[in-house]
């Protein structure tokens, strides 16, 4: 993560998946339509005198049956010009999750309490704890502590609390509706439903399917430099989302903050173009890093080695797609964790097991 900017970087893959749960399709999207289907920037933690209930709650896809659908996550690599004249082409991957209630997760950076033991990892590291099909780098950090921002869900437990904070939010809850907006405190501890997933981002692009880039920048916990520098600058980016379906779709764009990617605007009708209708905005610059089946597939901005290479930088919480999770006594588990082997023969009627 840059020490001042966000980075979005769309899913890349161009790894081959096994077993047909998770695919990787390497197909060139270039302007064609796919199918629709519903830096970090100082913690502003003390807003309560702005502080706004705004959020979209929406049915997540898989909802009416207890079966799996397969494949868990596609992802589709793009090439687009924002320039609109060949000079600006960028380079993207977009992810779509299935059955995003039993197969999407926000994990702490390395371990459990990764958080709460300040420490940063890579997605690499990071994705271990699943076995992701697709990973990226997910909330923001402090560089100099390590310590994660925003409010935080991890698989039923919470992992943060910042009373007040106005950013906006995604989360899933138990009923396994998708929520994105701003939340108050009471809405993240409500226990009726309570959310399995949480994570903190600045910037709502979309909203039911319109872009909300200037409401979002009045409603953010902002400072000077932030509106301008966030949603300004063009950079690498890392949106998640949904479509009309319910599924989850996850969004990278490969950048350098002020000299390559695109702004959050472009990336809110980029968006808008592809079919998403709620989408907010994730950290990103160096920080923004996808994995396909623990192996690197984007181009991570950061230099080492003597400036001869690119490296991926230790972040803080991902987005992990991985195997749905189910009952032992219905599934075949392995690693205490769970996860199905073979998803194709295994109904899993019961979705958590705290």
């Amino acid at each position: 993560m840059d020490s001042r900017f966000i980075v979005l970087y769309i899913l890349c893959c161009y790894v081959r998946c096994t077993d047909d749960i998770g695919v990787v399709q390497t197909i060139n999207y270039v302007g064609r339509k796919l199918p629709s289907s519903n830096q970090t920037m100082p913690q502003c933690s003390m807003c309560d005198e702005k502080s706004t209930s705004s959020y979209i709650v929406l049915p997540s896809h898989g909802l009416n049956t207890s079966n799996i659908t397969l494949p868990v996550t596609t992802t589709r690599y793009f090439t687009k010009d924002f320039s609109n004249n060949g000079t600006r082409p960028c380079y993207g991957r977009v992810s779509f999750v299935n059955n995003p209630l039993r197969t999407l997760s926000v994990l702490e950076p390395l371990e459990q309490d990764g958080c709460k033991n300040k420490k940063r990892a890579t997605v690499v590291e990071s994705s271990k704890q699943k076995s992701c099909f697709v990973a990226v780098n997910g909330g923001f950090y402090v560089p100099e502590t390590n310590e994660c921002l925003g409010n935080i869900v991890s698989d039923r437990r919470l992992v943060k609390m910042t009373p007040g904070l106005q950013n906006v939010h995604f989360g899933i809850r138990q009923d396994g509706s998708l929520v994105f907006g701003y939340l108050s405190t009471e809405e993240i501890e409500n226990t009726r439903n309570p959310f399995v997933q949480l994570i903190s981002g600045i910037g709502w692009l979309l909203r039911n399917g319109a872009v909300y880039l200037e409401e979002s920048k009045i409603l953010e916990c902002d400072s000077e430099w932030s509106a301008k520098e966030i949603f300004g600058s063009k950079s690498g980016r890392t949106v998640i989302g949904s479509d009309v379906d319910g599924r989850v779709v996850i969004v990278q764009v490969d950048g350098k903050t002020h000299v390559s990617g695109v702004t959050l605007k472009e990336m809110a009708d980029f968006l808008k173009e592809l079919g998403l209708v709620n989408a907010i905005n994730l950290d990103g610059g160096g920080s923004s890093t996808c994995v396909i089946n623990g192996t690197v597939v984007n181009n991570p901005p950061d230099k080492c080695s003597g400036q001869q290479y690119n490296c991926i930088r230790p972040v803080s919480t991902i987005i992990c797609a991985h195997a749905p999770r189910c009952l032992p006594s219905q599934c075949i588990s392995h690693d205490g964790d769970h996860h199905i082997r073979d998803v194709r023969h295994c109904q899993c009627n019961n979705v958590w097991k705290p």
